[in-house]
């Protein structure tokens, strides 16, 4: 019966995904698993153990990397590892050059799980702390690994709760514990499902994060550009000197043509100072700015 519930909450959800959304229904199963009737009731979203969001736009499970030996700016606003919604779309970052300077303005791609997939990532999830408990952490690793990020998977419920777990150096060293075993579970069936063939996402929404840059030293490569629009340090700071933005609407067509203009080397000055940002897209329903 398990089996053909699962089998059933995918291909409604996945068909959502293609329609825009609707009533979730289900058959009714007779003992031996049999569809018996046509679909007549709501599905019941728990069988996995946690509430599937019925809205297949918006954000089921995120794979975050924070922390690390790396500035404070990059972890304000960090662009995630993947995000996938309940529908399947599952989000992560375009191939990255690896000349410098690169592009400014990085893109995101996307990839339509199958209903395969889907479950696989699902079956993975209902098997890891996601669904035990709201919050946890495995910190093992500290032992042997050193200046490592951490890996943080957030779960979102059709309540609009969420799950948090998050493991240290998550897939280097010798972390044999079992928690990490279930997420190693997750992490390769989402890797799996990334496989496929992915497109670029339309860009809807810009975050910038940005910090005084002092002088620009490497003129060769650098440049510095005027910034167009309102007065970088009116900008609230989240972090230290760390501030950060979101972009849409109106500005949004211009500050995109201003951001693929630029690259890596790329400055701005806004009130008598130099700037130097990190943009990235938004994708999904993703909250901008937030530090982790």
């Amino acid at each position: 019966m398990t089996r053909y519930l699962s089998a059933m909450l995918l291909t409604v959800v996945l068909g959502l995904a293609a329609c825009g959304g609707g009533d979730i229904t289900q058959p009714d199963p007779d003992p031996d698993g049999s569809p018996t009737t046509e679909p007549d009731g709501p599905i019941d979203t728990d069988i996995w153990g946690f509430d599937v969001p019925t809205n297949p736009d918006v954000v089921l499970l995120e794979w975050l990397s924070v922390g690390g030996f790396v500035p404070v700016e990059y972890n304000v606003g960090r662009a995630p590892r993947y995000v996938l919604t309940a529908g399947g779309q599952l989000y992560f970052q375009g191939p990255m050059t690896m000349i410098y300077p690169g592009p400014q303005l990085i893109r995101f791609q996307k990839v339509q799980l199958d209903q395969d997939q889907m479950s696989a990532v699902l079956r993975a999830i209902s098997q890891t702390e996601l669904v035990r408990s709201p919050e946890g952490s495995n910190e093992t690793a500290n032992q042997f690994v050193a200046d490592a990020d951490t890996s943080v998977f957030v779960l979102h419920h059709q309540d609009s709760t969420t799950s948090e777990y998050s493991i240290y150096a998550f897939g280097f060293g010798e972390n044999k514990d079992a928690d990490v075993a279930e997420f190693a579970v997750l992490a390769a069936a989402i890797e799996a499902g990334s496989s496929g063939s992915p497109v670029d996402t339309a860009v809807e929404r810009l975050q910038v994060v940005i910090s005084p840059s002092g002088p620009v030293e490497d003129v060769e490569l650098s440049s510095v550009v005027v910034w167009p629009f309102n007065e970088l340090g009116d900008v609230p700071t989240v972090s230290n000197d760390v501030r950060c933005l979101e972009i849409g609407g109106d500005d949004l067509a211009e500050a995109v043509a201003l951001f693929d203009a630029g690259n890596d080397a790329t400055f701005y000055e806004s009130g008598g100072q130099t700037w130097r940002v990190l943009v990235r897209p938004l994708v999904a329903d993703e909250e901008a700015c937030v530090t982790r």
